[in-house]
């Protein structure tokens, strides 16, 4: 479903507050999820599936995209 940036109603249940957030790929365990998955950490972040360092900027982990939630249900 296409949503414009500029879109704050979910246009499935018509729930206000949709954000745009980053969607990270960590490539040496093939996880990918949103941004605030991962926590943060002093150089990066650590990956929530194999709890690995990674490094900003690292190629290890790229960001892959965005994605959009309400902001209420996306970090259930």
């Amino acid at each position: 479903m296409q949503i414009e940036s500029d879109q704050t109603v979910c246009p499935a249940c018509g729930a206000e507050g949709l954000e745009i957030f980053p969607v990270l790929h960590h490539m040496m365990c093939a996880y990918v999820g949103p941004q605030y998955d991962f926590a943060p950490a002093a150089a990066g972040y650590i990956c929530p599936k194999c709890r690995r360092d990674i490094v900003s900027g690292d190629l290890a982990c790229e960001s892959w995209g965005q994605a959009r939630a309400v902001s209420d249900v996306a970090r259930r």
